[in-house]
């Protein structure tokens, strides 16, 4: 009863009273009204029974002597019973005899049957319960015969309202007595109600205020009063429980604050160390990188000059032992940013292919010299770009190659790439290294990732290190979202293991390598007369699941490659070998196209740097690309790569179906595509000279730095304080500054807020690139100088790639007047000795536009570059009216037309100026765009003076 469950303890108490008290006078009106109906009806049925046997009696000799007006009489007496409504005599056939009253004109029915049964049953049928009327059939006897039967049947109508009269003056009674036992049950419910309500309303009390002091009087002994004993009881022992409590809390809340101060001192401690121990790193990292700058760049530019071999030798080992040097350093500066927690992970876009295989080609020769196999399984479907932090990687990959190179004296290593898992947003990227080393017990590999260990102490003598490579690449990997592990290979070594997630999504989809075609089914043939080289080539076209044969010799590739025409499935692309015994892969090449059937070919040539062909003999003889031996298996795949997608997309209209596109600059880097070059390996161009001003205090550093920039083909002047710095920049005109962070006088951080409040003063843009030159390495310092006012920033020591890549970004470098040293001594190692070579126009682009016509192509590149010099100053023009408009829309369409077109020229500074010019006009503003415009016509004037001289030093 849901209401009964919501009621209160005194409705419940009234419900109950009520409920019994109804239920029991109830049950006494139901036996009364059953017993009334019952008696009266057994009286009527006797005094029924009575009358019968009367008329019975009366009426036998009436029936024998058939008088019927005698029967009729005896009848007519029971008119003197009002009750009795009408009887009927029957005869022994059961036709009627008499009856009454009489009616002349309805005349009783026969009876079925006279015999006991069926005056039983219609006994039964005459006297049912609820019937206005009674029934009764009694036998007529003569002696012992029966001679008729006698029906009598009473009106009931008046014994119902007898009885209706009966029961209505017993409910009265009962709901009287009703009424009279509610009046005594609120009397006494009350009794036992109050000590009830009592008891709510003192715990609503104590709920409310808290208030454990609280009791109930009463002077009652039964269990009610008992029940409220127990309450105050209750309430004594929570007072005094709180009150030990309250106490408690008091004393607990001083020994915490107590301990809050010792915390907080303590916390103050380790702040003020930790600030120590950053300062400290901050300046033993300028202190001790200073010098490795100083030493690691006089060596780098030592081993530019002639030496003995023996000066060589020595020279490349202080270099080494620097380098060396130079990263425990950064091992140790790394592992105290992850320490304090200040390790950020870049996200850019980077071509993986490009950087797996550089760092295959920095220790394989670490790998040679200690006699050790080491190869690198890449799987085919690893995505080529995508975007994550490759220096982190490089790290990490360069920690895990190093320790296997180092613990492992025999046998081989072999690095593993593989997809773990991808969708449409990331790729898992699952790196293993499998080394034949000493191996690692199952106990070593709990405290293997942890600083400063190693898995058995005894290496750390043996093989030396600072137990910090691990250390730092799990926490790398940990930043990048993945798990490293070790395993102990099936026969002997260990297998290092981790995975990184990289991102799909922010891949640039003009990126190099984006958009990378499949080999899938193209049909190559390899031409190499040593069969360990070819067949590994030919396996490895295989593994991109394209088409590869052989052929050991010029002939035989000739004759397979016509047959294959004549049958209906030419060769898509041939790769020939320069060095081939009775002729070159050159000549070959030229005949291949000298013959129509095969003429649609795309040849590859590998060659060494000694016989790499320049781009006349390239163009003659139909070779589409040149790669110089070793061939990077990246750069292979980029080569067949963009020979597939020609083959599998329509020729653009106006050009011939088997031209050559041109290559993207980062799958083909390394493609041989450089200009023609003077006596000696010289390059004989000369472009002019860049100025650029370099603060710097440190007498060393300003020889290597020196040195550098004047190898990149640039004019430096140097000023040894900051002082010094700002009065050159207002007596002059600079094209970038090198601004050193710690001087005397005035640092590069006041002398740069100076320089940029004089650019103010002057009325004039923010033009000239401050660049910060600093030995400090920690997390904050190029936010520090680029909040002074710094365009870049470029950490000591230097290589001179990395400053040639920094100034790169600022100003259109020409191109390097560097020296190949093949002449003078022994050739280097590719990863001790790159050339640097930049300028405003790349000539392999050119050299491109120049492949795809037949005829030489010096007027279709000459005409390209007509069209090019008069569309873009009218572009430029556009441009400055739309900025000035401040119409993002046309900003966009502008830039993005200018950016292709300067793609295509090899105007990588100006295509990539003209892509964020572009960016800004999608954002739908112009805000910014002033400065990248101004920084456009600067390029392009670059651009231009670059192509005049390519043109008049071609006619």
């Amino acid at each position: 009863m849901p209401n009964f469950e919501r009621s209160s303890l005194n409705q419940k108490l009234t419900i109950i009273s009520l409920l019994s008290t109804a239920t029991a006078l109830l049950c006494v009106f139901v036996a009364f009204a059953v017993t009334s109906v019952a008696n009266h009806r057994k009286d009527e049925a006797m005094q029924l029974a009575t009358f019968a046997k009367v008329i019975g009696a009366t009426s036998a000799d009436d029936l024998l002597l058939r008088d019927r007006k005698r029967a009729a009489a005896a009848l007519a007496a029971l008119g003197a019973k009002r009750e009795i409504s009408s009887a009927v005599l029957y005869d022994r056939h059961g036709q009627p005899f008499a009856w009454h009253p009489v009616d002349k004109n309805t005349k009783p029915e026969a009876m079925d049957g006279v015999d006991g049964e069926a005056l039983a049953g219609a006994n039964a049928a005459g006297q049912q319960l609820a019937s206005r009327k009674m029934r009764l059939y009694q036998p007529v006897l003569d002696g012992e015969m029966q001679v008729g039967v006698v029906m009598i049947e009473a009106d009931l109508v008046s014994t119902w309202i007898d009885i209706l009269a009966g029961l209505a003056i017993m409910g009265l009674a009962m709901l009287a007595s009703l009424l009279v036992s509610i009046a005594m049950a609120g009397r006494f419910k009350r009794a036992i109600a109050e000590p009830v309500t009592k008891l709510i309303q003192a715990a609503q009390k104590v709920s409310a205020s808290q208030n454990y002091s609280l009791r109930i009087a009463h002077q009652r002994t039964d269990e009610l009063g008992q029940l409220i004993d127990s309450f105050n009881v209750m309430m004594a022992q929570i007072e005094d429980r709180g009150a030990a409590l309250l106490h408690h809390r008091d004393e607990l809340e001083r020994q915490v604050g107590v301990r809050t101060e010792q915390l907080e001192k303590a916390k103050n401690a380790a702040e003020a160390a930790s600030r120590a121990k950053s300062a400290f790193l901050a300046t033993m990292s300028h202190e001790i990188r200073t010098p490795m700058n100083g030493v690691l760049g006089m060596t780098e530019m030592l081993l530019a000059t002639g030496l003995t071999e023996s000066q060589r030798n020595y020279t490349t080992l202080v270099k080494r032992s620097g380098e060396h040097l130079l990263v425990i350093i950064n091992d140790i500066l790394d592992f105290s940013k992850i320490e304090a927690g200040k390790l950020t992970i870049e996200y850019i876009n980077f071509n993986l292919w490009d950087l797996l295989d550089d760092i295959h080609n920095v220790y394989t020769p670490q790998a040679a010299s200690k006699g050790i196999g080491f190869d690198f399984d890449i799987a085919n479907d690893i995505p080529v770009a995508i975007c994550g932090d490759p220096n982190r990687l490089r790290q990490i990959m360069a920690n895990l190659l190093g320790n296997a190179i180092k613990f492992t004296d025999q046998g081989r290593i072999l690095a593993r790439v593989r997809v773990a898992g991808e969708d449409t947003q990331s790729v898992m990227l699952r790196f293993e290294v499998h080394d034949t080393g000493i191996g690692i017990s199952r106990e070593a590999r709990a405290r293997l990732f942890e600083a400063f260990s190693q898995a058995d102490d005894s290496t750390t003598r043996r093989y030396g290190g600072t137990g910090l490579g691990l250390a730092i690449s799990k926490q790398l990997v940990e930043l990048m979202k993945g798990a490293i592990g070790v395993d102990n290979a099936p026969t002997r070594g260990s297998i290092f293991w981790f995975t990184v997630s990289f991102d799909k999504r922010r891949v640039d989809p003009d990126a190099p390598g984006h958009r990378q075609h499949t080999l899938e089914n193209l049909r190559v043939l390899i031409v190499d007369e040593d069969e360990s080289s070819r067949l590994e080539v030919v396996q490895q076209l295989q593994a991109w699941r394209a088409t590869a044969d052989g052929a050991a010799t010029p002939a035989g590739a000739y004759e397979r490659l016509v047959n294959a025409a004549k049958a209906g499935r030419p060769y898509d692309a041939a790769v020939l070998d320069m060095e081939l015994t009775h002729t070159s892969g050159l000549a070959l090449a030229a005949s291949i196209k000298a013959e129509a059937a095969v003429r649609a070919t795309h040849l590859v040539l590998i060659s060494p740097e000694r016989l790499a062909a320049d781009p006349v003999q390239r163009r003659s003889a139909g070779v589409a690309y040149q790669l110089i031996k070793p061939a990077r298996a990246a750069d292979l795949y980029a080569c067949l790569a963009a020979c597939a997608a020609r083959l599998h997309a329509p020729a653009p209209p106006g050009l011939p179906a088997e031209t050559s596109a041109p290559a993207s600059p980062a799958q083909l880097r390394r493609a041989a595509s450089a200009p023609p070059t003077g006596p000696g390996g010289r390059q004989v161009h000369r472009p002019r000279a860049r100025r650029v001003l370099l603060a710097e205090d440190n007498p060393v550093n300003v020889e290597v730095a020196k040195a550098m920039l004047e190898s990149l083909g640039m004019e430096a002047h140097c000023a040894r304080n900051g002082q010094e710095a700002l009065q050159a920049v207002r007596d002059g005109s600079w094209d970038a500054v090198l601004m050193d962070c710690q001087m005397p006088v005035m640092d590069g951080f006041a002398a740069t807020a100076a320089i940029r409040r004089h650019e103010r003063e002057a009325g004039r843009a923010r033009t000239l690139p401050v660049i910060a030159i600093t030995a400090n390495a920690l997390q904050g310092d190029r936010e520090a100088c680029l909040a002074a006012g710094m365009d870049d920033y470029l950490s000591k020591p230097f290589t001179q790639q990395q400053l040639a890549a920094v100034i790169g970004r600022w100003l259109a470098v020409p191109l390097a007047a560097t020296v190949h040293h093949d002449d003078v001594a022994p050739r280097l190692p590719p990863e001790s000795v790159e050339v640097i070579q930049r300028e405003a126009v790349n000539r392999a682009a050119l050299e491109n536009i120049r492949a795809l016509s037949r005829d030489g192509g010096d007027a279709l590149m000459q005409k390209v570059i007509a069209a090019y010099m008069g569309d873009t100053p009218r572009h430029l023009a556009t441009l400055r009216q739309a900025v000035a408009g401040i119409d993002p829309g046309c900003v966009r369409r502008v830039a993005h037309g200018l950016k292709s077109s300067s793609a295509n020229i090899g105007a990588a500074r100006l295509a990539t100026l003209c892509k964020e010019l572009e960016q800004i006009g999608r954002a739908d503003t112009v805000h910014g765009a002033d400065r990248i415009l101004a920084d456009m016509e600067h390029e392009f004037q670059s651009v231009r003076h670059s192509l005049h001289a390519m043109l008049e030093k071609e006619t």
